[in-house]
C-alpha cells in the first residue's frame, strides 16, 4: 500500500484537485445526512449514511495529523509483525532494527506519506464510492510487482490492528466504543478492496 506508481500517483494528484492538503480540509464541507437528501446508502459500502458522515467528520482529526499517526501505525506494524520487517531491508537488518532510526528513515516518511495520503483519499472520497473504489482497486493493482520480493495480499491484513492502534492514539477521548466500530467496518473494506485489486486479472 502505497507504492511508488504512475497510475496511483494520477488518481492521488490529479483526479482530486479539490483537496490538495489532507489536513487543511474544513469539516463544514461535510454535509449532515440529515440535511442532505441526495445522499443515499450504497450497497458497496458497509456503512449507513450517518455511519459514513460520521466518520468522515472524524477523519479530520487524523488528517490534521496524518504523518504524526501514519509513524505510530508503521511502528506498530514493526513490533508486531516480522514478516512485514523482512520486507523491509533498508530499515531491518537480520529482524533488528532501532526505533530511534525508524523515526529518522526518509524511507520510511516516504512510504508512511504514500500510505497515508491513499487512506486519506479513499476515506475523504466516501461520499463517492467510485472514487473510493477505483483508487483502492489501483493501489492493490500496483502491489502485484512486489511478488518477487514475497509480497502476498495477505500482508494487507497486518494493518488492521497498527491502524486501529494508531486512530485511538491520536482520536484519545473521540474514540468512542462506536467510533471504533465505525473504523473497524471501513479498514476492513478498505484492505478487502484493496486485495481484490491485487487479485483482479
Amino acid at each position: 500500500m502505497g507504492c511508488n506508481s504512475s497510475s496511483v500517483d494520477d488518481i492521488l494528484k490529479g483526479k482530486d484537485a479539490r483537496k490538495q492538503s489532507a489536513w487543511k480540509k474544513d469539516s463544514s464541507n461535510i454535509t449532515s445526512p440529515v440535511d442532505n437528501g441526495n445522499d443515499k446508502f450504497d450497497p458497496r459500502l458497509p456503512l449507513t449514511v450517518r455511519q459514513k458522515f460520521n466518520i468522515m467528520k472524524s477523519w479530520k482529526g487524523i488528517a490534521r495529523n496524518i504523518e504524526a499517526t501514519g509513524v505510530l501505525m508503521f511502528l506498530r506494524l514493526f513490533e508486531t509483525n516480522e514478516e512485514v520487517r523482512t520486507m523491509f531491508t533498508k530499515l531491518v537488518h537480520d529482524g533488528k532494527y532501532d526505533i530511534a532510526q525508524l523515526r529518522e528513515s526518509k524511507e520510511l516518511e516516504n512510504h508512511v506519506k504514500q500510505v497515508m495520503y491513499t487512506l486519506d483519499e479513499a476515506i475523504s472520497s466516501l461520499e463517492d464510492v467510485d472514487v473510493t473504489v477505483n483508487l483502492l482497486l489501483s493501489v492493490g493493482s500496483s502491489h502485484r510487482r512486489l511478488k518477487e520480493r514475497g509480497f502476498n495480499p495477505a500482508v494487507f491484513w497486518k494493518i488492521e490492528e497498527p491502524f486501529l492502534v494508531a486512530v485511538k492514539e491520536t482520536l484519545g477521548d473521540r474514540y468512542t466504543a462506536n467510533m471504533e466500530h465505525i473504523y473497524r467496518k471501513t479498514i476492513k473494506f478498505i484492505l478487502e478492496t484493496l486485495i481484490e485489486g491485487f487479485n483482479k486479472k
